[in-house]
This record gives structure tokens, C-alpha cells and sequence, in this order.
């Protein structure tokens, strides 16, 4: 797991991340004070593209998409709630990791046998 280290609390943020692979991807993130989350606007890696996802306590948010997508996306909260305020990531009460592949198909191994 690679954490994502640079998201702030500025309420739109637009990232460009390096895969363990050595591919990149384009990942758009809000923060929506009315309904107390963050969002993903955008999320980009190569013909692969994503809009308007919750980020949510979740060992693979993406983890519908793993037959399309070589990584995935983790986020773990050290409080018992969801990432839900402005400064949650930037704070460390949250934090976003990007999974490789190896760690994406021992989620959904785990996933198929619970």
C-alpha cells in the first residue's frame, strides 16, 4: 500500500500519482460540506474513467473495477467514522492508499471466501 501523502484540506484538489507499475493516473477529489464527505470527481488511468464516487472507510473502493484496474484505492480512518470533515486527510484522521495488484487480488480473495 502506498499512502497518498499530498491531499490537503483546500476543498478541490487534482493529483496526478504514480502507479507501483510505473503508470499514472489522474485522480480529482472534493470535499461537499452539505452532505459531510469527500468525493471522487474524477478518477483517470488511461481509457478507464470514473465520476462521482463517495470515499468511504473501505479496504478497495474500487474493488468492482478489478478486473478493469491493476491497483486500488484503501481508505482507513483512525476514528470509528468516514473520512467527513475538511481537514480529515490532511489532519491523518483519514488516510488513501493506493493498493497494487498483488494487494487488490488478496482483498478479493478474502472477499470470496467470506
Amino acid at each position: 500500500m502506498y499512502l497518498i501523502q499530498q491531499i490537503t484540506s483546500y476543498p478541490y484538489q487534482t493529483q496526478t500519482l504514480i502507479l507501483p507499475n510505473g503508470n499514472s493516473l489522474t485522480l480529482t477529489i472534493r470535499f461537499a460540506p452539505m452532505q459531510y464527505g469527500w468525493f471522487i470527481t474524477n478518477l483517470t488511468y488511461f481509457d478507464f474513467v470514473l465520476n462521482g464516487m463517495r470515499i468511504c472507510n473501505s479496504p478497495n473502493m474500487l474493488y468492482q473495477f478489478k478486473n478493469n484496474l491493476p491497483f486500488g484505492l484503501a481508505c482507513y480512518s483512525t476514528q470509528n467514522r468516514e473520512p467527513s470533515l475538511q481537514q480529515d486527510f490532511s489532519s491523518g484522521a483519514s488516510s488513501l492508499y493506493i493498493l497494487n495488484a498483488d494487494e487488490v487480488e488478496g482483498i478479493a480473495e478474502l472477499y470470496s471466501n467470506g
